[in-house]
């Protein structure tokens, strides 16, 4: 079996390491990749003394997917063999909110797999992930360097934690604040990739942003008035009730067929707060949420006509939210539970860019 998922309550970290243990007994991960509740401390040590010989990387979560399961307070974990990955590269850059360069980063990620060419001639095998330490909010400039260090395709997600508990991103054993891992798979039979944010086209209405704090992700102006005021015309609603929409009708940036979300958060200091940043000169369009659990099975339905090895599922907090007020938990947990699989609730999604309200999804065949 080149990849095998399960989730686990332990009573602390190491009583889960072992649970871990004994579920992978004659089992050899090159790659571990957990999603932990930040109810356990320091799950990645545990995990590293249990399995010294494998790459581990995780991120601290709000709420678990593994399989047909939704769960909360758990650790949900894939193991990836030699049958589904070849061979992995870990890196870690810490103090993403400096804005650091990610050449020397990407060039050492390059080297060690022999080179851009030889990625750039097997394209198909390679692919990044990234988590984020969601506090630092510096997913946006750190996407946009990655683009430009380099033509590998990283996905991924920003870190989220449970009441009063910590965000924070894993690797080599330790633990990190205000920090993105980053990991490079070469896998054995190719991969894919898909999204699908279950938001379509309200107004066809383009609205081009004015005046934006891209770094502390604050919204001010449409067509050069009040964001809000704006919104609310669109929304055909007085400006006073316009928080009561902001999950329901977030913003998107649309591009041919693909749309990427930006939600606000609340209103502060004359605009309004996304959990994305949107830069001056960028073209909106106000969007409306559809039914989440059809349009996720329409994606995974049209991008997965085979049985994968497994599949991870970087599913917007906003999202989890959603099909739980709709009692929809266990229909859209279904679709994932055809297919080895595990996921967590972020913080914001990666692909292509840094964007929210999103399933943001890793196939390895």
């Amino acid at each position: 079996m080149a990849i095998k998922t399960f989730s686990i309550k332990g009573t602390d970290s190491r009583d889960m390491a072992r649970q871990a243990q004994k579920a992978l007994a004659d089992f050899q991960p090159k790659l571990l990749l957990f999603f932990a509740s930040s109810n356990y401390e320091s799950p990645e040590a545990a995990l590293q003394e249990a399995f010294p010989n494998s790459e581990i990387i995780g991120s601290s979560s709000h709420s678990e997917y593994c399989n047909n399961d939704y769960t909360s307070g758990s650790v949900s974990i894939m193991a990836m063999d030699a049958g589904s990955v070849e061979d992995v590269y870990v890196q870690v850059v810490e103090n993403i909110g400096a804005e650091p360069d990610l050449r020397d980063v990407l060039d050492g990620m390059h080297s060690h797999f022999g080179g851009v060419d030889e990625i750039l001639m097997n394209f198909e095998r390679y692919v990044g992930i990234v988590l984020f330490e969601s506090s630092a909010k510096a997913e946006e400039v750190f996407m946009d360097r990655l683009g430009t260090a380099t033509d590998l395709l990283f996905v991924g997600g920003s870190s989220s934690a449970a009441d009063d508990g910590q965000s924070l991103v894993y690797a080599n054993g330790r633990s990190y604040t205000s920090a993105a891992v980053l990991a490079v798979l070469k896998t054995t039979n190719g991969y894919d990739v898909l999204k699908t944010q279950s938001a379509h086209i309200f107004s066809e209405r383009k609205l081009t942003v004015t005046k934006s704090d891209l770094r502390n992700r604050i919204l001010y102006e449409f067509d050069h008035r009040p964001c809000g005021e704006v919104y609310a015309e669109v929304l055909g609603v007085e400006e006073n009730e316009i928080q009561n929409y902001f999950v329901c009708n977030p913003l998107g940036v649309v591009a041919g067929d693909e749309i990427f979300v930006r939600t606000f958060n609340q209103i502060q200091d004359g605009g309004i707060t996304l959990h994305c940043g949107l830069p001056e000169g960028t073209e909106i369009n106000v969007l409306k949420i559809g039914n989440i659990v059809d349009d996720t099975q329409k994606a995974l339905d049209e991008a997965i006509p085979y049985q994968p090895a497994g599949v991870i599922n970087f599913n917007c907090l906003y999202r989890t939210l959603e099909i739980l007020n709709e009692n929809q938990v266990e229909p859209y947990c279904a679709l994932f539970g055809r297919y080895p699989s595990i996921g967590f609730s972020t913080n914001g999604e990666a692909f292509l860019g840094h964007i929210n309200e999103t399933s943001t999804i890793l196939v390895i065949k």
